[in-house]
């Protein structure tokens, strides 16, 4: 175990190296992919055999063997996010699936992922459609002159909430209104002199694309009225009514944007996010099920070793894609200052924390995978042990997606508190192998990261009894667990993005966030 806490300090070292300096972790990576090896192989002894490890042994080997994967995937995502298809470390083919896929299987795969009403994407797709082609129509009216800018301000005032739009309305509107009495002066003194439009135009298109974009929509608006002024100038004898037709297309534009951002999904990813991570824990549970009674299962051939448990097992597939729509709902949810109804509502379920209910999908994901690789020994007499915890963090995970999206006639309440530990975990049932100890340590790690789902909650200790209500005095945020690598972080980083796996082939992936 030594050899492969050694050999992960130098993969880490490798990473960093790579990371800063452009290298390869490739040796290092080697090594410890051969002393992970060496350590499974050594700890894979069946129960009742001679030469099996003492239960504390094999509980430590489980550990090192969780960490040892962390580190792999570590070293194989720093190398592919360095050198990309040149990367020498690739890692496990169907966790770095997308990092050789072409790039029409990638959008295939995007769109698939998306097509669905229940993707955030699909409905801002959905919003801008409606509301360009609305403005469309009212700019094809011959009353409107210019009406090409009324749909250039649909396009570019529309937000994914009504808040946010209603915001950017004001600002763009009033930006609008400075740069058209601006322009309205400037029309008025230099007349039909072109050559003074000609000097100006690319003096003020340096100054609006440059001080457009820092200062924001108002500044921005106000600034492109003034340019396209400018430009018309040279084309046709000006006056100053082309000013006031700007403004007229500006909020013919801006009430367009309105009406749609009123109508369609008016509070934006505030309330997709609950449905997307309530879903996300459902499928989890299911997982967690299946997983534990497959390893809980008992025969000939599992006594022996020699069982073979395919990794996509089902409701692999539905958990990638919920992965997918709750990490692009989570995404756009960050960008969303407040939800429709005004600032003093504040921020929908304040105390969730989002970023462990996706990383509770993931672990779910990574764990699974894992476990049901071969050798696919037989607990014995653990088996049921196994199969009722599993039953219980499964029954967890509802109970969180239950308050996150209550049905029709579920009561609402608040997220509920629960334990950091898992009751039973530290038990060692005589026998055992290195499965249990992998498969205990796994539902350990997503007790972990449910209990910090829940923010602001007093000290928890352990779950005494399976009620999920732990002891003052404990620890919450006790040492990570041991499930898939380290355990998230209320400040960590946000999960990985929308190439979560592909959903015919494997796990999850660790691929780029949307944009």
């Amino acid at each position: 175990m030594t050899a492969v806490l050694d050999a992960v300090a130098r993969l880490a070292t490798a990473t960093a190296g790579c990371l800063r300096a452009g290298g390869s972790p490739r040796t290092a990576y080697a090594e410890l992919a051969a002393a992970r090896a060496v350590l499974s192989a050594r700890s894979a002894a069946h129960p009742g055999k001679a030469g099996t490890p003492a239960p504390d042994v094999l509980r430590r080997h489980a550990a090192a063997l969780e960490v040892a994967d962390a580190a792999l995937a570590m070293g194989a995502a720093a190398d592919l996010a360095v050198h990309g298809r040149r990367a020498s470390v690739t890692g496990p083919p169907e966790r770095f699936w997308y990092a050789t896929a072409r790039a029409p299987a990638l959008w295939w795969h995007r769109v698939r992922g998306h097509a669905g009403r229940r993707s955030v994407f699909f409905q801002n797709a959905v919003r801008i459609a409606l509301a360009l082609t609305a403005a469309r129509l009212v700019a094809g009216v011959d009353t409107l002159p210019h009406g090409f800018w009324a749909t250039l301000a649909t396009l570019t005032l529309t937000r994914t909430t009504m808040d946010e739009t209603w915001s950017t309305i004001r600002s763009a509107l009033a930006g609008t209104l400075a740069g058209a009495l601006v322009t309205g002066g400037t029309l008025a003194l230099v007349s039909t002199h072109t050559n003074v439009y000609a000097v100006l135009l690319p003096l003020w298109m340096l100054f609006a694309f440059t001080i457009g974009p820092v200062k924001g929509v108002g500044w921005a608006q106000g600034l492109f009225t003034v340019l396209v002024a400018l430009v018309f100038a040279q084309l046709a004898p000006p006056t100053w009514r082309l000013a006031e037709v700007r403004l007229l297309d500006v909020l013919v534009g801006s009430a367009i944007g309105a009406v749609f951002g009123l109508l369609a999904w008016p509070r934006g990813a505030h309330d997709e996010l609950r449905y997307a991570a309530a879903e996300l824990l459902r499928r989890a549970a299911e997982i967690v099920v299946a997983t534990s009674a497959s390893v809980a299962l008992e025969g000939s051939p599992r006594r022996e070793g020699r069982a073979v448990v395919p990794a996509g097992m089902p409701g692999h597939r539905s958990l990638q894609h919920a992965v997918i729509l709750a990490e692009s709902a989570y995404g756009q949810f960050q960008c969303e200052p407040a939800p429709f109804g005004g600032r003093g509502r504040g921020p929908v379920l304040p105390g969730v924390d989002w970023q462990a209910a996706l990383m509770a999908g993931h672990h779910t994901l990574w764990g699974s995978e894992r476990l049901l690789e071969p050798p696919c020994t037989g607990l014995g007499p653990a088996a049921t042990a196994v199969s009722g915890l599993g039953d219980r963090v499964a029954g967890r995970m509802l109970l969180i997606s239950a308050a996150l999206d209550p049905g029709g006639d579920t009561p609402a309440g608040q997220v509920p508190h629960l334990a950091r530990s898992l009751a039973g975990a530290d038990a060692e049932p005589p026998g055992a192998p290195r499965l249990y100890y992998a498969t205990v340590s796994w539902l350990d790690s997503l007790m972990a990261d449910l209990s910090r789902i829940a923010r602001g909650s007093g000290e928890l200790g352990v779950d005494p009894d399976g009620t999920g209500e732990g002891r003052p005095g404990g620890t919450r945020d006790g040492p990570e667990g041991a499930g898939d690598g380290a355990a998230t972080t209320q400040n960590g980083p946000a999960g990985p993005g929308d190439t979560a796996g592909d959903p015919g082939d494997g796990p999850a992936g660790p691929g780029p966030v949307p944009p």
